[in-house]
């Protein structure tokens, strides 16, 4: 490794955004009021001020008064001011009208210059679980701010925190921003740090053959060798961030390794994967797996601009 790596770890350490408005989407389900308290955790760990989002869907045809575009808005207000007085106290309510809610939480976003969207599970998640649906992976296709999903059922538990904090780190400058962001998180509220990194040991397909198993030690050297410089590179940006962590360092399939971790953990931060536009949120084959079947809530972040 050059003389520069540690320079640039710490550009791109210190250029993770930081998180000083957050917008939750509030659909009037009870998935809506996990983004609230998820979004309320956040904003009392980060000190962002908290948004609280409806979307609702105006009539195409005239319609009578009590199923007007006014009484809608009513409604839609009514039932945030009932989720901000119950969950997250001080926020800010904001309705938005669109056939797509996809389409308008992100202009919301936009509007308000949010760092982070919070948005619950789908209905089909089991309790306790994440699982995204339609309208989550509509923002995943555009999103260029940090999307965090709740776990199902979240807002019951009067005894939920952000008390440990997790991020799963691969030596890229995508983990990189998603150790920076989860070491503010962790910092502001006070929570146990933990970089996962996991590092793939699966012998690649092109040359698993009669031949494996002749080529086994030395495949298991290059694996040793690759945990002990992420182990090395983990430490360091960590250390830049100036927050109080563990490293742990694991061989395996990372997506079943950060599952695991999901049982034992508050939140989840992951950043995004390794190609793609710049500055947009995009999940890999291990974000894929955590955002359908993770135990706590996890935070995705985008990659960074340069």
């Amino acid at each position: 490794m050059t003389s520069s790596a540690p320079a640039r770890r710490q550009r791109r350490a210190t250029r993770a955004p930081a998180i000083t408005r957050i917008a939750a989407g509030i659909d009037g389900f009870p998935e809506g009021r996990d983004a609230a308290a998820l979004g309320q955790l956040l904003a009392q760990a980060t000190g962002a001020h908290l948004t609280l989002v409806a979307v609702y869907t105006a009539p195409l045809v005239p319609t009578p008064p009590e199923l007007g575009y006014t009484s809608l808005r009513k409604q839609s207000l009514r039932a945030l001011r009932e989720v901000r007085d119950s969950l997250a106290p001080g926020a800010r309510t904001v309705t938005a009208s669109d056939h797509s809610v996809a389409r308008s939480l992100h202009r919301v976003v936009r509007r308000y210059h949010s760092d982070l969207l919070v948005v619950g599970s789908s209905r089909d998640a089991l309790e306790g679980r994440v699982r995204i649906g339609k309208r989550t992976r509509q923002l995943l296709c555009h999103s260029d701010c940090a999307l965090a999903v709740a776990p199902r059922g979240i807002h019951t538990n009067p005894r939920s925190g952000l008390n440990r904090i997790a991020v799963g780190y691969d030596g890229g400058p995508e983990s990189d921003a998603a150790l920076a962001l989860a070491a503010t998180i962790a910092a502001g509220g006070g929570a146990e740090l933990q970089v996962e990194a996991v590092v793939d040991d699966r012998v690649p397909g092109i040359i698993w053959s009669g031949l494996a198993e002749a080529i086994r030690p030395e495949w298991d050297q290059v694996i040793e060798d690759e945990m002990d410089q992420i182990r090395e590179q983990a430490l360091a940006t960590g250390r830049l961030t100036g927050a109080q962590f563990d490293v742990t360092v694991a061989r395996g399939r990372p997506a079943d390794r950060l599952l695991a971790l999901s049982d034992t953990v508050d939140l989840l931060v992951i950043g995004s994967r390794r190609w793609g536009p710049r500055a947009r949120l995009l999940l890999g084959s291990t974000g894929e797996a955590l955002m359908h079947d993770a135990a706590c809530a996890v935070l995705a972040v985008p990659r960074p601009a340069r």
